[in-house]
């Protein structure tokens, strides 16, 4: 046999030990052979040359190098949580970077969907074992509901521009951010509450989860989406409030982006908007796409069939698609607009059209 050939065969031989020594190290091999568990931290602002280290040392893990190695091979070193993790046997080391691309002992999941109110999400926390449904519309206001005459009942989660994060004298909470300077006092931070699934400490308090989800609402809205607002003579929260309707009236991208167009031109023409939406966001209804007589006859200001312009407030937690729906429009010759109960959109240009079709979808 040639030296060339015996070359060949021993380094084929070095790379097949080498790919069965690592695939060993990390899938099969265990640090703490016989242990049941482990129960290791991930401390705040601990860089993963640091951790894997200390897991080393701790013997967690078997090599720092060849762990630090993995999680960027994996994509797993821009995912890692803080906080105390568990993890039964078999203790691998690629089992130790997946749990920590997961909630720890000490924190949970919670998830808050495109077009839920207040009240959704309060339902959704006491469902889940983490707050009574009445603490949430304390801190943040009830749907539908102005409080000018009703100072004492107000939220207690205040949004004086001026103020800084934290509690206020009065032991209210405030807070600076950009998207709340135009917020009214006097009603409820509904549509603030960005829908989104965010890890939290099982422990955290309510008043922190509710920054965190206005917080995240405050930095989905870009330089250059406040520079077209601008352009356009419209102020965040009116914006905030035509997405909210726009969430709960239409499914698709296509169709909020069409049925903006129409709203917005309702709205420069001062006719009501006539989104059933508003009118069941007013009454407390859900489940239906349609409204009774008695339901558009409310006296509610939320109700865009008695009064034109936009409600007092947003109807709901919009998407950021809403949002970007609401802000750029498609333009589009129709007026009228109705969604059918399979979730169909029919628009009209003139009314006996419009009439027309909702006579074929009731």
């Amino acid at each position: 046999m040639s030296i060339k050939k015996i070359f060949l065969i021993v380094t084929l031989l070095c790379l097949l030990f080498i790919a069965w020594f690592l695939y060993s190290e990390i899938y099969t091999t265990e640090a703490q052979v016989g242990a049941g568990k482990v129960v290791f931290e991930v401390k705040a602002g601990e860089n993963v040359t640091e951790l894997a280290e200390r897991l080393e040392i701790e013997q967690v893990i078997r090599s720092a190098w060849l762990f630090k190695k993995y999680l960027v091979w994996q994509g797993l070193d821009k995912k890692i949580n803080f906080g105390e993790f568990e993890l039964a046997a078999p203790i691998t080391l690629a089992r130790v970077a997946d749990v920590l691309s997961r909630p720890g002992l000490n924190e949970r999941e919670i998830t808050i969907i495109p077009g839920w109110t207040i009240r959704d999400i309060a339902q959704y926390f006491e469902f889940n074992g983490m707050f009574q449904a009445e603490e949430l519309t304390e801190l943040v206001g009830l749907p539908a509901v102005s409080y000018k005459n009703w100072k004492e009942g107000a939220p207690k989660l205040s949004s004086d521009p001026s103020a800084s994060l934290g509690p206020s004298r009065d032991g209210s909470l405030r807070t600076d951010l950009e998207i709340l300077e135009d917020k009214p006092w006097y009603v409820s931070y509904e549509g603030y509450l960005a829908p989104e699934t965010y890890r939290i400490y099982k422990n955290a308090k309510l008043e922190d989860i509710v920054l965190k989800l206005i917080q995240q609402r405050e930095q989905e809205i870009t330089d250059e989406m406040r520079q077209e607002m601008g352009k356009q003579g419209k102020s965040f929260y009116d914006i905030l409030i035509m997405a909210s309707i726009l969430e709960r009236e239409v499914k698709s991208e296509k169709d909020k982006r069409l049925a903006a167009d129409i709203l917005w031109r309702r709205y420069n023409k001062n006719w009501a908007l006539q989104a059933d939406s508003t009118v069941h966001y007013a009454v407390n209804k859900s489940g239906d796409v349609f409204t009774t007589k008695e339901d558009r006859d409310s006296n509610s200001p939320w109700n865009t069939y008695k009064y034109p312009g936009l409600p007092p407030s947003p109807i709901s937690n919009p998407s950021l698609e809403s949002i970007k729906a609401a802000l750029y429009p498609e333009k589009n010759d129709y007026w009228y607009f109705l969604t059918t109960p399979e979730g169909e959109v029919k628009y009209a240009k003139i009314l006996d059209e419009h009439n027309a079709n909702r006579v074929e979808v009731y």
